[in-house]
């Protein structure tokens, strides 16, 4: 017979992730300042404890979602035998796969008690906050030359993480502080995120850092939609004024102001469009876009330009996966933000603020990805179904109570 303790421990193991393994996905962005090995290997724990663990908890997935989930898995495995190199493919693939898992554990672990939505956001902004001062206290090392190289912000900073970790900071100060001085180190928090992008010159993630702020002013602060629209030129503006070099190019043809804005990045869209993947349904393969060297390469000036993606995410979707796999991809986007719209009126005031933290989360990692990583990242993968994850589960909620003062400020 198996001794009583080894027979419950399967039932244990589970236990534990859903009480405290699954906030693992919150270490993520502050393990990537110690470098890609340590964040594949608190990753690789955290799909392969959550997916054992999934499994006794199937029956708390939301359907809809999750048959959406299984179909894009599965529009991308299509593609996989006849890719340009099928065990590249089958390797992005798995990585997908252990990223994306965190839509499915999302879900699930925050059904797992009614405190586990507020321990997730307040656990995102420590590990956020964290981060956020790991990669201030870094500057001096790059900036003063002690890593032996000279200061390259493009290539040694490192602020992607910041527009989807800064909805998670702004609501813990918001949702925690009392009286006026919430506002004041809000603005703090954002001038020296908004400054850490600016040196970063990181276009893209300043374009997510601010879609994600006009939409938490939107739906945490309650503010009318024209004061957020008029906060994110604001912020656009003193982006641009604090580093104007990323936003002039004066190599690219001036005829074409977008190229120069995004740096080349619309004619790659462009030679994308005029030179689609033979196999239009299937792509050539996930993971093997950067074999279209043709279409991944630009001039600007004298300097020949290469890349290894579309650094769009919907583009880099499209070529690789085909019209079958992009239009999984939407479907499955457009089904969790359609059931939110749907869910948000009956939802408490409360949630509504829970649930539009995470939204302006999602959004910054949407806006950003449409300029920078591609659909297999971790940002966009991991963090972003992690955020899809959590906005289905307050698209299940019941009514909550009645709003008392709906009205917008």
């Amino acid at each position: 017979m198996i001794p009583m303790k080894l027979a419950t421990l399967p039932n244990k193991i589970q236990d534990a992730f859903f009480r405290w393994g699954w906030l693992l996905l919150t270490v993520l962005p502050l393990t990537q300042l110690g470098g890609r090995a340590l964040f594949n290997v608190v990753a690789g724990l955290y799909a392969v404890w959550g997916l054992i663990s999934l499994w006794s908890r199937c029956d708390r997935l939301d359907r809809p979602t999750a048959w959406f989930y299984l179909i894009l898995l599965g529009a991308f495995l299509l593609g996989i035998p006849d890719a340009i190199d099928p065990a590249e493919a089958r390797k992005t693939w798995a990585t997908f796969f252990m990223y994306s898992l965190s839509l499915l554990l999302m879900q699930v672990a925050l059904q797992e008690s009614p405190a586990h939505p507020d321990r997730l956001l307040k656990t995102m902004a420590l590990f956020g906050g964290m981060t956020l001062a790991g990669l201030v206290l870094l500057l001096p090392y790059y900036v003063l030359g002690w890593s032996g190289q000279p200061f390259d912000p493009t290539s040694q900073l490192r602020e992607d993480n910041l527009p989807f970790l800064l909805p998670f900071m702004l609501g813990w100060i918001w949702r925690q502080g009392d009286g006026r001085w919430r506002y004041g180190a809000m603005i703090g928090v954002i001038a020296v995120a908004l400054s850490y992008v600016a040196l970063a010159e990181g276009r893209a993630a300043l374009l997510g850092l601010i879609v994600g702020l006009a939409t938490f002013c939107w739906a945490v602060l309650g503010w009318r939609l024209r004061w957020s629209v008029l906060l994110a030129a604001l912020a656009l503006v003193v982006g641009i004024l604090a580093n104007t070099t990323p936003f002039h190019k004066s190599e690219l043809d001036p005829n074409r102001p977008l190229d120069a804005f995004t740096t080349g990045r619309t004619i790659l869209w462009r030679q994308a469009l005029q030179h689609p993947p033979e196999r239009a349904w299937l792509g050539v393969g996930i993971g093997n876009g950067f074999y279209a060297r043709e279409v991944l390469s630009f001039t600007i000036g004298s300097d020949q330009i290469q890349v290894k993606h579309l650094h769009n995410f919907l583009m880099d979707a499209w070529y690789e996966t085909g019209l079958l796999g992009l239009g999984a991809l939407l479907a499955l986007i457009g089904t969790v933000f359609g059931r939110l719209a749907r869910a948000w009126r009956r939802l408490s005031a409360e949630d509504r603020q829970r649930a539009g933290i995470l939204l302006a989360a999602a959004l910054a990692i949407m806006t950003a990805g449409l300029l920078s990583f591609g659909y297999t990242s971790r940002y966009f993968a991991c963090y972003g179904f992690a955020c899809l994850g959590g906005l289905s589960y307050f698209a299940m909620l019941p009514s909550g109570a009645a709003d008392k003062n709906p009205d917008r400020r």
